[in-house]
């Protein structure tokens, strides 16, 4: 496809990697010139991955997939979806019910250059998502752990609001660290999960990480 978009695709783990190149076929990615780079696992390592493999490919797009945990309904275990925004949850001050999120606080996570504020940024970040899914405003919070309870869950949920503006629907630990690496560098973000268990369960047999993987690979394919 020679018009196809430079495009770095970005991927947690090499196990995601794995199951999701085992669907080359659908997703063509040798004819369509993309890039596949691991960003590694939390916000931190997907940060500074992300930048570095900006700097090695200069793509158009970066997009990156993987696994995520269900927040709501409508984030079925086994579904993939694209998200309009994410939310860092974690920083700030305090823990659990005492904390205070860095927006709160009128601090920026990223003052901007020059402590310009037209390009600093805080705990939310918009994303695009494809044409066919434009009315989409779900939401994702990126977390440096993942929910241990339903309790946990719920509160990450309520993220979004009331009355929700958005819909906070899955929780993964990467896509605030890429997307704010991609700001920083001028470069589109876009991200696609696969639900692969409900938040807050533990037990890792009921959860359908190929299911999610192999959902991710069809909503990747449906991309030019």
């Amino acid at each position: 496809m020679a018009d196809a978009k430079s495009t770095l695709l970005l991927i947690p783990t090499s196990g995601e990697r794995s199951k999701l190149l085992s669907h080359s076929d659908s997703l063509a990615l040798a004819s369509r010139g993309w890039h596949c780079e691991l960003c590694g696992f939390g916000l931190v390592a997907a940060a500074a991955s992300t930048m570095q493999a900006i700097q090695v490919h200069q793509p158009e797009r970066v997009i990156l997939a993987g696994i995520a945990g269900g927040l709501s309904d409508s984030a079925a275990v086994g579904s993939a979806h694209w998200f309009a925004g994410v939310i860092c949850d974690g920083i700030g001050v305090g823990e659990g019910n005492a904390f205070v999120s860095a927006d709160s606080l009128a601090w920026k996570q990223w003052a901007g250059t020059d402590g310009q504020s037209s390009d600093s940024i805080g705990d939310r970040l918009e994303l695009p998502v494809p044409d066919q899914t434009a009315h989409s405003i779900n939401t994702l919070v990126s977390v440096c752990a993942a929910s241990s309870e339903a309790a946990l869950a719920s509160r990450r949920r309520s993220l979004a609001g009331s009355p929700p503006a958005e819909a906070v629907i899955a929780e993964d630990m990467e896509a605030f660290g890429v997307a704010m690496a991609c700001r920083m560098t001028s470069t589109p973000c876009m991200v696609v999960r696969g639900i692969s268990n409900v938040a807050g369960d533990r037990d890792h047999s009921q959860w359908q990480i190929d299911l999610a993987i192999q959902a991710v690979a069809g909503r990747l394919a449906e991309l030019d």
